[in-house]
C-alpha cells in the first residue's frame, strides 16, 4: 500500500487547508475588487461635498470597513454585471499560484506591519521617560515630530530638541494633541487601516490614500485640541510653525504625529485649516459619531441580509455510474426525493427494488453506482461534501446492506461549515 494510504489524516489536513485558502482568497480578493469604487466615492466626497466640513470629510473614511463583509454576497451569482467577480473565483479554485500567491502578499504585508511596530516598541522601551505636565513623555535624540505609539498602552515620544526649545507652554500644546490622538481612537484607526491594506494588498490604491487619511485625522485632532486648548487658534498655529523649523530635516513617517508634514504643500493646507477654524457644536459632533455608528451596523447586517449562508444544504439525492474504466455519469437526479436508503447504526441498508426502480432501462449492468446525498455547499463552486455509499451495478435480492459513516459528524466537515 502507499505511503498516502496511511496518511488520511495528513491528506483531510492538507484538502482542508486548501479549500480555505481558496475560500478566503476568493472573498478577499471580491472585496480587493470591491473596494476601488468605494475608495473612489471617498476621495471624491472629501475633496467636493466635504471639503469643508473637517469632522464628516474624516468619519466617510469609516465607509470602508464594511467593505470586508462583501465577499458573499449572492448578487454575484445572480447578475451578469458581477462576471469579472466569478472569474476570479474560477482563476482561484483553477491555478494554485493565484491563490497562495495572493496569501504570500498577505503573508508578507502583515510580516513587514509586525516587524515595523515591533521595531517601534523595541526603541520605546530603551527610550528614557519625564513626566512633563503630569504627562509620562518618553524622549528621543533622534529628529523626529512628536508622535504616539501603541494601542494598547499608548506612549508619547517627545525629541530632546524639542522638549529644549519648547517653552512649557508649548510643550502643554503638543502633548495636548497627542493626548487627543489617544482619547479619540485614532491608534486603533491606523493599525485597523494598516490591516485593511495588508488583506487587500492587492488595491495599490488604499496604500497611496494613506496620507490623505492621516490627512483628515490630524485636522480634527487640530480642531479638537484647539477647543480643549482654550480655543485660541492663532496660538496653536504658532506652535506648529515652531516645530515644524526645529524639526524640518526629518523625513521620518511616524502614525500620529504633530508636526510630521512631508512637504510644504502638505504644512501650507494644514495651516490654512488652522487660520481657518470655527467652534464647533459637540451636540453636532455626538449626532455624526452616532450616525456613523448606525450606517456601520446598517451596513453589517445589510451585507449579512444579501450575503449567501455560511452553507447551504443540498436537497434531494443522485445516482452516479462508474464503469470499469473509471467513466462517471450521472443516472438520476432529483432534489425533492428521498434516497431509497435506511440508516441503521454504522450501515446503510439499501431498497434493492426502489433502487432499480429509478434506473432507466438502458442503464449499464457493469461497474457500479454511487448514491449520494444529504450534502452541503459552501459557495457555489466551491467547497462542499456529499454522503455516498456505493452499489454494485449487478445487486439481487431486496435489500444490500453497506458500511456508512455520516459526514457531517466528522471534525472536518464541521469545521469547514463553521468558517
Amino acid at each position: 500500500m502507499s505511503f498516502w494510504t496511511y496518511c488520511a489524516p495528513l491528506r483531510l489536513t492538507l484538502s482542508m487547508l486548501n479549500f480555505c485558502a481558496v475560500y478566503f482568497v476568493t472573498l478577499l480578493g471580491r472585496c480587493a475588487i470591491l473596494s476601488l469604487p468605494v475608495l473612489g466615492i471617498v476621495l471624491l466626497l472629501r475633496k467636493t461635498v466635504l471639503r469643508n466640513s473637517t469632522f464628516a470629510k474624516g468619519v466617510i473614511w469609516a465607509a470602508l470597513a464594511p467593505v470586508l463583509l462583501l465577499g458573499k454576497l449572492a448578487v454575484y451569482y445572480e447578475s451578469r454585471l458581477f462576471l469579472p467577480l466569478l472569474y476570479w473565483q474560477s482563476w482561484c479554485c483553477g491555478y494554485w499560484w493565484v491563490c497562495y500567491g495572493y496569501l504570500a502578499g498577505v503573508a508578507v504585508s502583515l510580516a513587514l506591519l509586525i516587524r515595523r511596530r515591533a521595531r517601534l516598541h523595541r526603541m520605546l522601551r530603551e527610550l528614557p521617560a519625564e513626566m512633563i505636565d503630569g504627562q509620562k513623555v518618553y524622549l528621543c535624540t533622534l529628529t523626529v515630530s512628536p508622535f504616539t505609539a501603541g494601542v494598547l498602552s499608548p506612549k508619547i515620544v517627545l525629541p530632546t530638541l524639542a522638549r529644549e526649545k519648547l517653552s512649557e507652554d508649548e510643550l502643554r500644546t503638543v502633548l495636548l494633541h497627542e493626548r487627543t490622538h489617544i482619547r479619540l481612537g485614532h491608534l486603533w484607526c491606523f493599525l485597523l487601516w494598516d490591516i485593511l491594506c495588508a488583506l487587500l494588498w492587492v488595491d495599490p490604491f488604499l496604500r497611496l490614500a494613506t496620507p490623505r487619511l492621516k490627512e483628515d485625522m490630524e485636522q480634527i485632532c487640530d480642531a479638537v485640541t484647539i477647543r480643549r486648548g482654550g480655543g485660541d487658534a492663532l496660538a496653536y498655529g504658532g506652535v506648529i510653525l515652531k516645530s515644524m523649523a526645529l524639526l524640518r530635516d526629518t523625513a521620518t513617517y511616524l502614525p500620529v504625529t504633530f508636526a510630521g508634514e512631508s512637504d510644504f504643500s502638505d504644512a501650507k493646507r494644514r495651516m490654512k485649516r488652522v487660520r481657518d477654524y470655527r467652534p464647533y457644536s459637540r451636540l453636532h459632533i455626538r449626532a455624526l459619531a452616532a450616525s456613523t455608528v448606525c450606517f456601520l451596523l446598517l451596513a453589517v447586517l445589510t451585507a449579512h441580509q444579501l450575503s449567501l449562508p455560511r452553507y447551504t444544504e443540498l436537497p434531494g439525492f443522485c445516482i452516479v455510474h462508474v464503469s470499469e474504466d473509471v467513466q462517471f455519469s450521472t443516472i438520476y437526479e432529483s432534489e425533492t426525493d428521498e434516497p431509497p436508503i435506511t440508516l441503521c447504526g454504522g450501515r446503510a441498508e439499501v431498497d434493492c427494488a426502489a433502487f432499480r426502480a429509478l434506473l432507466p432501462e438502458d442503464a449499464p449492468r457493469d461497474g457500479y453506482y454511487y448514491i449520494m446525498w444529504g450534502g452541503f455547499m459552501k459557495l457555489p463552486g466551491i467547497g462542499g461534501a456529499l454522503n455516498s455509499i456505493w452499489v454494485d451495478a449487478g445487486v439481487e435480492g431486496s435489500t444490500a446492506s453497506v458500511e456508512f459513516q455520516d459526514i457531517n459528524d466528522q471534525f472536518y466537515v464541521k469545521l469547514a461549515k463553521w468558517i
